[in-house]
Protein backbone atom coordinates (compact mmCIF):
# COMPACT_ATOMS: atom_id res chain seq x y z
CA UNK A 1 0.00 0.00 0.00
CA UNK A 2 1.40 3.51 -0.75
CA UNK A 3 1.78 5.74 1.75
CA UNK A 4 1.92 9.71 1.37
CA UNK A 5 5.10 11.46 2.00
CA UNK A 6 5.74 14.78 4.17
CA UNK A 7 5.40 16.82 0.79
CA UNK A 8 2.50 15.26 -0.26
CA UNK A 9 0.53 15.69 2.63
CA UNK A 10 1.19 18.62 2.82
CA UNK A 11 0.28 19.70 -0.45
CA UNK A 12 -2.95 17.61 -0.12
CA UNK A 13 -3.66 19.75 3.18
CA UNK A 14 -5.62 22.54 2.68
CA UNK A 15 -4.96 25.58 4.73
CA UNK A 16 -7.88 27.70 5.11
CA UNK A 17 -6.72 31.61 5.07
CA UNK A 18 -6.55 33.30 8.64
CA UNK A 19 -10.20 34.59 9.97
CA UNK A 20 -10.82 38.21 9.05
CA UNK A 21 -9.34 40.68 11.89
CA UNK A 22 -12.09 42.84 13.97
CA UNK A 23 -10.86 46.39 14.26
CA UNK A 24 -12.14 48.44 17.08
CA UNK A 25 -14.85 49.96 14.82
CA UNK A 26 -16.52 46.69 14.63
CA UNK A 27 -15.39 46.51 10.51
CA UNK A 28 -13.25 43.12 9.77
CA UNK A 29 -10.10 43.64 8.10
CA UNK A 30 -9.79 42.09 4.63
CA UNK A 31 -6.89 39.51 4.45
CA UNK A 32 -4.23 40.49 2.87
CA UNK A 33 -1.74 38.67 0.24
CA UNK A 34 1.49 39.39 0.90
CA UNK A 35 4.14 40.90 -2.43
CA UNK A 36 6.68 38.02 -2.58
CA UNK A 37 9.88 38.27 -5.19
CA UNK A 38 7.86 36.36 -7.66
CA UNK A 39 5.57 39.31 -7.83
CA UNK A 40 8.15 41.62 -8.23
CA UNK A 41 10.02 39.47 -10.92
CA UNK A 42 6.80 39.37 -13.40
CA UNK A 43 6.20 43.07 -13.13
CA UNK A 44 10.11 43.55 -13.38
CA UNK A 45 9.49 41.96 -17.31
CA UNK A 46 6.04 43.84 -17.77
CA UNK A 47 7.99 47.22 -17.07
CA UNK A 48 11.04 46.12 -19.38
CA UNK A 49 8.22 44.92 -22.31
CA UNK A 50 6.29 47.95 -21.72
CA UNK A 51 9.49 50.33 -21.51
CA UNK A 52 10.72 48.71 -25.14
CA UNK A 53 7.73 47.47 -27.49
CA UNK A 54 4.90 49.70 -25.98
CA UNK A 55 6.03 53.05 -24.95
CA UNK A 56 9.11 52.65 -26.97
CA UNK A 57 11.63 54.32 -24.40
CA UNK A 58 14.48 51.67 -25.34
CA UNK A 59 14.97 50.21 -28.70
CA UNK A 60 14.34 45.86 -27.74
CA UNK A 61 17.51 45.55 -29.56
CA UNK A 62 19.43 47.61 -26.70
CA UNK A 63 18.32 44.45 -24.52
CA UNK A 64 19.17 41.64 -27.09
CA UNK A 65 22.25 39.75 -25.91
CA UNK A 66 24.93 40.56 -27.85
CA UNK A 67 28.87 39.34 -27.86
CA UNK A 68 30.49 43.10 -27.82
CA UNK A 69 27.96 43.83 -24.76
CA UNK A 70 28.83 42.15 -21.90
CA UNK A 71 25.92 43.41 -19.78
CA UNK A 72 23.61 41.99 -22.10
CA UNK A 73 23.97 38.89 -20.71
CA UNK A 74 21.35 40.12 -17.77
CA UNK A 75 19.70 42.39 -19.75
CA UNK A 76 18.64 39.55 -22.44
CA UNK A 77 16.36 37.60 -19.54
CA UNK A 78 14.17 40.54 -19.33
CA UNK A 79 14.00 40.82 -23.29
CA UNK A 80 10.28 40.28 -24.88
CA UNK A 81 9.94 41.66 -27.62
CA UNK A 82 6.08 41.18 -28.47
CA UNK A 83 2.88 40.58 -26.26
CA UNK A 84 2.99 36.84 -27.72
CA UNK A 85 6.26 36.37 -25.21
CA UNK A 86 5.67 38.36 -22.55
CA UNK A 87 2.60 36.22 -22.15
CA UNK A 88 4.50 33.05 -22.65
CA UNK A 89 6.95 34.77 -19.79
CA UNK A 90 4.60 35.47 -17.33
CA UNK A 91 2.91 32.72 -17.50
CA UNK A 92 6.11 30.19 -17.30
CA UNK A 93 7.29 32.87 -14.53
CA UNK A 94 4.40 32.06 -12.44
CA UNK A 95 4.15 28.88 -12.46
CA UNK A 96 7.65 28.01 -11.96
CA UNK A 97 8.88 31.07 -10.03
CA UNK A 98 5.77 30.76 -7.24
CA UNK A 99 7.30 27.23 -6.62
CA UNK A 100 10.97 28.23 -6.05
CA UNK A 101 9.74 31.37 -4.07
CA UNK A 102 7.95 29.10 -1.82
CA UNK A 103 10.61 26.35 -1.69
CA UNK A 104 13.98 28.29 -1.28
CA UNK A 105 12.69 31.83 -0.64
CA UNK A 106 13.09 35.39 -2.51
CA UNK A 107 16.80 35.34 -2.74
CA UNK A 108 17.10 31.85 -3.89
CA UNK A 109 14.36 32.98 -6.63
CA UNK A 110 16.39 35.76 -7.56
CA UNK A 111 19.32 33.57 -7.06
CA UNK A 112 18.03 31.04 -9.98
CA UNK A 113 16.81 32.98 -11.95
CA UNK A 114 20.06 35.51 -12.59
CA UNK A 115 22.50 32.25 -12.51
CA UNK A 116 20.15 30.38 -15.05
CA UNK A 117 20.07 33.46 -17.41
CA UNK A 118 23.37 33.60 -17.04
CA UNK A 119 24.20 30.13 -17.83
CA UNK A 120 21.98 30.13 -20.99
CA UNK A 121 23.61 32.94 -22.20
CA UNK A 122 27.05 31.54 -21.79
CA UNK A 123 26.15 28.33 -23.76
CA UNK A 124 25.25 30.40 -26.50
CA UNK A 125 28.50 32.20 -26.43
CA UNK A 126 30.44 28.99 -26.22
CA UNK A 127 28.69 26.42 -28.20
CA UNK A 128 26.95 28.60 -30.88
CA UNK A 129 28.67 30.01 -34.22
CA UNK A 130 29.24 34.14 -34.37
CA UNK A 131 26.22 34.35 -36.95
CA UNK A 132 23.74 32.45 -34.92
CA UNK A 133 20.57 34.76 -33.83
CA UNK A 134 21.38 34.44 -29.84
CA UNK A 135 19.32 36.62 -29.20
CA UNK A 136 16.57 35.17 -26.13
CA UNK A 137 19.10 33.00 -24.72
CA UNK A 138 19.04 34.11 -21.57
CA UNK A 139 15.72 34.63 -21.35
CA UNK A 140 14.99 30.95 -22.30
CA UNK A 141 17.72 29.88 -19.92
CA UNK A 142 16.35 31.74 -16.97
CA UNK A 143 12.99 30.49 -17.50
CA UNK A 144 14.18 26.69 -18.00
CA UNK A 145 16.10 27.09 -14.95
CA UNK A 146 13.00 28.21 -12.96
CA UNK A 147 11.55 24.73 -14.23
CA UNK A 148 14.00 22.67 -13.22
CA UNK A 149 14.58 24.56 -10.05
CA UNK A 150 10.82 23.74 -9.03
CA UNK A 151 10.73 20.00 -10.68
CA UNK A 152 14.21 18.40 -10.50
CA UNK A 153 16.06 20.69 -8.16
CA UNK A 154 13.09 21.01 -5.86
CA UNK A 155 14.36 20.55 -2.37
CA UNK A 156 11.19 20.34 -0.73
CA UNK A 157 10.28 17.07 -2.78
CA UNK A 158 11.46 13.56 -2.44
CA UNK A 159 12.16 10.92 -5.49
CA UNK A 160 9.70 8.90 -6.40
CA UNK A 161 7.82 7.84 -9.07
CA UNK A 162 5.47 11.16 -9.16
CA UNK A 163 8.29 13.41 -9.28
CA UNK A 164 9.63 11.24 -12.43
CA UNK A 165 5.82 11.46 -13.97
CA UNK A 166 5.42 15.46 -13.76
CA UNK A 167 8.98 15.90 -15.06
CA UNK A 168 7.77 13.48 -18.08
CA UNK A 169 4.49 15.49 -18.49
CA UNK A 170 5.96 18.64 -18.01
CA UNK A 171 9.33 18.44 -20.20
CA UNK A 172 7.74 18.32 -23.85
CA UNK A 173 5.58 21.25 -23.64
CA UNK A 174 8.08 23.79 -21.87
CA UNK A 175 11.39 22.33 -23.88
CA UNK A 176 8.81 23.11 -27.20
CA UNK A 177 7.37 26.99 -25.65
CA UNK A 178 10.71 28.10 -25.72
CA UNK A 179 12.75 26.63 -28.23
CA UNK A 180 9.65 27.48 -30.45
CA UNK A 181 10.58 30.50 -30.19
CA UNK A 182 14.30 30.84 -31.28
CA UNK A 183 13.85 28.66 -34.06
CA UNK A 184 16.57 30.01 -35.97
CA UNK A 185 18.99 28.64 -33.71
CA UNK A 186 18.50 24.97 -34.65
CA UNK A 187 20.26 24.70 -38.31
CA UNK A 188 23.74 26.27 -36.23
CA UNK A 189 24.02 23.07 -33.93
CA UNK A 190 23.13 19.54 -35.85
CA UNK A 191 24.37 16.33 -34.11
CA UNK A 192 23.33 12.91 -36.28
CA UNK A 193 20.38 14.90 -38.31
CA UNK A 194 18.95 16.16 -35.29
CA UNK A 195 18.79 19.79 -34.80
CA UNK A 196 19.93 21.15 -31.66
CA UNK A 197 20.86 24.45 -31.45
CA UNK A 198 17.91 25.27 -29.73
CA UNK A 199 18.15 22.96 -26.98
CA UNK A 200 22.00 25.27 -26.53
CA UNK A 201 20.34 27.90 -24.18
CA UNK A 202 17.87 25.38 -22.02
CA UNK A 203 21.17 22.66 -21.06
CA UNK A 204 22.94 26.19 -20.16
CA UNK A 205 20.13 27.34 -18.27
CA UNK A 206 19.87 23.83 -16.26
CA UNK A 207 23.39 24.13 -15.98
CA UNK A 208 22.84 27.95 -13.99
CA UNK A 209 19.61 26.40 -12.24
CA UNK A 210 22.13 23.43 -10.91
CA UNK A 211 24.59 25.82 -9.25
CA UNK A 212 21.85 27.46 -8.14
CA UNK A 213 20.91 24.28 -6.24
CA UNK A 214 24.28 23.50 -5.08
CA UNK A 215 24.68 26.95 -3.61
CA UNK A 216 21.53 27.09 -1.80
CA UNK A 217 21.92 23.23 -0.46
CA UNK A 218 25.23 24.49 1.10
CA UNK A 219 23.98 27.85 2.84
CA UNK A 220 21.23 25.15 4.37
CA UNK A 221 23.74 23.11 5.81
CA UNK A 222 26.35 25.87 7.02
CA UNK A 223 23.80 27.98 8.29
CA UNK A 224 22.44 24.21 10.19
CA UNK A 225 25.71 23.31 11.26
CA UNK A 226 26.18 27.18 12.76
CA UNK A 227 22.71 26.93 14.81
CA UNK A 228 24.06 23.21 15.91
CA UNK A 229 26.80 24.62 17.30
CA UNK A 230 25.71 27.77 18.57
CA UNK A 231 23.11 24.93 20.57
CA UNK A 232 25.66 23.30 21.90
CA UNK A 233 27.67 25.98 22.89
CA UNK A 234 24.74 27.37 25.03
CA UNK A 235 23.74 23.45 26.48
CA UNK A 236 27.66 23.25 27.77
CA UNK A 237 27.35 27.07 29.15
CA UNK A 238 24.37 25.87 31.22
CA UNK A 239 25.85 22.70 32.45
CA UNK A 240 28.93 24.60 33.50
CA UNK A 241 26.64 27.07 35.40
CA UNK A 242 24.56 24.45 37.36
CA UNK A 243 27.57 22.14 38.52
CA UNK A 244 30.53 24.25 37.86
CA UNK A 245 33.77 22.40 37.46
CA UNK A 246 32.30 18.92 36.51
CA UNK A 247 32.48 17.70 33.28
CA UNK A 248 33.92 18.68 29.87
CA UNK A 249 32.19 21.45 27.66
CA UNK A 250 30.84 19.22 24.33
CA UNK A 251 33.06 19.24 21.49
CA UNK A 252 31.61 21.45 18.48
CA UNK A 253 31.66 19.97 15.23
CA UNK A 254 35.09 21.50 13.41
CA UNK A 255 34.71 23.12 10.51
CA UNK A 256 36.34 20.57 8.09
CA UNK A 257 33.25 18.11 8.93
CA UNK A 258 30.72 20.51 8.50
CA UNK A 259 32.68 21.31 4.77
CA UNK A 260 32.52 17.93 4.23
CA UNK A 261 29.01 17.06 5.09
CA UNK A 262 27.73 20.27 2.58
CA UNK A 263 30.00 19.33 -0.28
CA UNK A 264 28.11 15.73 0.29
CA UNK A 265 24.45 17.07 0.19
CA UNK A 266 25.45 19.30 -2.67
CA UNK A 267 26.85 16.10 -4.35
CA UNK A 268 23.79 13.73 -3.49
CA UNK A 269 21.50 16.83 -5.07
CA UNK A 270 23.42 17.18 -7.96
CA UNK A 271 23.83 13.32 -8.49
Amino acid sequence: MYAKTADETALCTFTPPPAAVRRPGGAAAAYQVPFTANHALLLSLAAAWAATALLGLLPPASLALDRARPWTVLSDAWLSPGVDLLARNLFFGYVFGRVVDNVEGGQGLWLSYVLSAAGGAAAAFLLLPRRAPIAGSAMNGALFGLFGMATLFNAAKSWHWHRWFELVALLPFVALQLTSSQAGLAQWCVLRGVRLGGWVPLIGGLAGAAVSAGILALGRVVAAGIQQQQAAAAAAQQQQAGAEGSGAPQQQEPLTALLSRAAALVLKRLV
